[in-house]
């Protein structure tokens, strides 16, 4: 059964969180692993900011953070954003990914939010999920998609 949980309630598996950012992003970010451990520290020292892991059974099998700012200049007047969605290989194709989109949209509708964004070179994937492109940003040398859902669906479930 896939249950999904904030990671400061299961710190065993912060590294494992910790392994997916690096062989996702390390090398494009420029990251080691001490970095990667630090902006976890980062993250859970910030008030608002939360990393989400998927767990089938008792195995880690995914995670997805919630940043109030995704750290591009040119878009810091918006708020909040989906990052650093990804999925184990081994668990890719059994809808975790869709799973944990789900749970931070609704995690950050019930703080009030009506939208949420994403930065993604690869845009194709989220429309499915209903997510838009907004605008691009300049992310190092190149340009990415920011992408926006409207969470407003979620507001009206909720009072209903």
């Amino acid at each position: 059964m896939l249950t999904i949980a904030p990671l400061s309630q299961f710190p065993s598996a912060r590294d494992t969180c910790v392994q997916w950012a690096d062989a996702e992003w390390g090398e494009v970010a420029g990251f080691s692993l001490e970095d990667w451990d630090n902006e976890y520290s980062r993250i859970e020292a910030h008030p608002t900011d939360e990393v989400f892991v998927a767990f089938q059974d008792d195995t880690p099998v995914g995670m997805v953070w919630m940043l109030e700012h995704e750290g591009v200049e040119s878009h810091m007047h918006l708020t909040p954003w989906l990052s650093s969605l990804v999925v184990d290989p081994g668990f890719r194709d059994e809808g975790v990914a869709g799973a944990l989109m789900a749970h931070l949209e609704a995690y950050v509708a019930a703080g009030g939010d009506e939208i949420l964004y994403l930065l993604t070179e690869t845009p194709a994937i989220y429309f499915t999920h209903g997510w838009e492109v907004k605008d691009t940003a300049p992310l190092g040398d190149k340009d990415v998609f920011v992408m926006q859902k409207s969470l407003a669906a979620l507001h009206l479930t909720e009072s209903a």
